[in-house]
């Protein structure tokens, strides 16, 4: 029996239809919290033989730290072992490339991609004067103040809601960011966030809290999904991978009152299914036998239904776009989209960035202190 790890996110429930379906692959999928998840995986990387088979991993976040670790295995080294017919029916051409470029690393690919996890941002179309013109709108995040505040009258509607629990307000930031010209390392590899452009942003960001409900601060995705089922804020950034859960949610009285939109610069990380290195060669090959089965169009289409981000051009045909209203901005994210560094190191700092700006968005530091101190943080891991 082979086993796959997966956390608890919505789009592992299509991937677990697929295995269901098909019980000669003998397969199953192990799904855990999200609380308990980077513990178990590399309890599994490191054991002397893996108990997962197979296990899911957020690309440009993890990939480069494991891989260079030799935690996982190249898909390149495995493809000798699988029938051709399998390579062929995959269709690795119809991968969005954004999201083919999130497999590889150190020219090599580490995994199959899965569903995608970028920014989309949810306003109300009767509150928010967002033109269209010929396709996806875009919001500049040097807007959300005029338009939070034109549409912000509490307690009934709050112009924003911010996704600022102490687990995601760094994502959550991050366009800010780059819209006010700032980045996370310079072209010298050193912290660059905690400069001029990076402490304005933070600053321009705090400052929108005055636009949210007093609890913004603990709002994770499950707090979003239900502000925006229940239409109460004016304009609301959250992931692509939740979107199918909340548009198509029995108890969301207001999906007809949403239009969807992203950032110019957005953030996405890519989920996919890597192998782990410490088990056989041959388990490894059949493993990825059963991966190229299980994530082909069929299965992209169902992550569409339950999740709302699909990884392959096919799903984004002009039924579908037609069909699920948040896919073009969906499809929009993935053109436009960037990401953080990649490299080895980017993994061990990310936490320090996570506290710097939400110490700032609750006023235990200044902006520029935050930043500082999380600089002086990240500089001594780079070093």
């Amino acid at each position: 029996m082979l086993n796959i790890l997966g956390p608890n996110d919505p789009a592992l429930n299509a991937l677990q239809q697929m295995l269901t379906a098909h019980p000669e692959w003998n397969t199953t999928l192990t799904i855990i919290p999200w609380a308990e998840y980077r513990d178990t995986l590399m309890a599994a990387l490191t054991a002397e033989t893996t108990p997962y088979q197979a296990v899911a991993v957020p690309g440009h976040l993890w990939i480069p730290e494991l891989a260079d670790a030799g935690y996982l295995t190249a898909i390149d080294s495995l493809a000798d072992g699988v029938a051709a017919e399998v390579l062929a029916a995959y269709q690795p051409d119809d991968i969005l490339p954004s999201v083919a470029h999130e497999c590889r690393f150190a020219g090599q690919q580490w995994m199959i991609p899965l569903f995608s996890d970028g920014h989309i941002v949810f306003f109300r179309k009767d509150l928010v004067d967002i033109p269209a013109g010929d396709g996806v709108p875009l919001i500049s995040p040097m807007e959300m103040r005029a338009l939070a505040q034109k549409a912000h009258h509490p307690p009934e509607i709050f112009g924003l809601a911010q996704k600022a629990h102490p687990s995601e307000i760094f994502l959550d930031w991050l366009p800010y960011l780059w819209a006010f010209g700032g980045e996370i390392l310079d072209a010298a590899g050193e912290p660059a966030f905690a400069g001029d452009a990076g402490v304005s942003a933070l600053e321009y960001y705090c400052s929108l809290r005055e636009f949210c409900s007093p609890q913004t601060h603990t709002f994770g995705n499950d707090e979003i999904a239900a502000v925006i089922k229940r239409g109460e804020a004016a304009i609301v950034t959250t992931w692509g991978g939740q979107a199918a859960a909340i548009v198509r949610a029995e108890d969301n009285r207001f999906a007809e009152k949403y239009g969807y939109a992203t950032f110019p610069r957005p953030w996405n990380a890519t989920w996919g299914i890597a192998i782990p290195q410490n088990q056989p060669l041959s388990v490894r090959q059949n493993m990825l036998t059963v991966l190229l089965r299980a994530t082909g169009g069929e299965q992209d289409r169902l992550v569409t239904e339950i999740a709302g981000s699909p990884v392959r051009k096919s799903s984004y045909v002009p039924d579908a776009l037609a069909r699920y209203p948040w896919l073009p901005a969906q499809l929009e994210m993935l053109h436009r989209t960037d990401t953080l560094p990649i490299a080895p190191q980017t993994g061990a700092y990310l936490g320090d960035l996570y506290q710097a700006v939400y110490a700032a968005f609750t006023g235990e530091m200044s902006p520029a202190e935050a930043l500082q101190k999380a600089a002086d943080a990240v500089r001594a891991v780079l070093r």
